[in-house]
């Protein structure tokens, strides 16, 4: 580093999504070994298999949306209301497949409903805690207008 404090490049916004996906990627797998071996611990063969999926389930929701903002912001040209508009699309499509998915897993046999339901949660709370340090750690220039 030359010293100067402006001498590191600053971060783009797909750079900061990129990062998000795979340190997101790398905590779900984690937390998925440790959700298969509670689950397995818990309830054996189905428990296991219910902390792998609600795991898989709630990091294929959360890349998703992350997923859709890198392919709308290839898109600037066409403006922020069609760069919105692939967000909320993005957004309506995982909560349609969410309660589909929910709701088709509910009365299988080999779900462990409190085992599937930790999964995710833990999922989701690790994953919205990379996207903050991600994002808080990131260089993104203000425009001071």
């Amino acid at each position: 580093m030359t010293g100067h404090p402006d001498s590191t490049p600053f971060d783009t916004a797909a750079t900061v999504l990129r990062k998000a996906l795979r340190l997101g990627a790398i905590v779900a797998a984690g937390i998925a070994v440790v959700a298969a071996i509670a689950g397995f611990v818990v309830a054996g063969g189905p428990g296991l298999l219910s902390g792998l999926v609600g795991s898989a389930f709630a990091l294929l929701f959360l890349g998703v949306t992350a997923v859709s903002l890198l392919i709308a912001g290839r898109f600037q040209g066409l403006g922020t209301n069609a760069f919105f508009a692939a967000l909320l699309a993005g957004w309506l499509v995982k909560f349609v497949v969410f309660l589909i998915a929910m709701l088709s897993l509910r009365d299988q046999p080999w779900v462990v409903p409190g085992m599937l339901f930790a999964a995710v949660v833990a999922t989701v709370l690790a994953s919205l805690v990379v996207d903050a340090v991600v994002v808080s750690r990131a260089r993104i220039p203000v425009d001071a207008r």
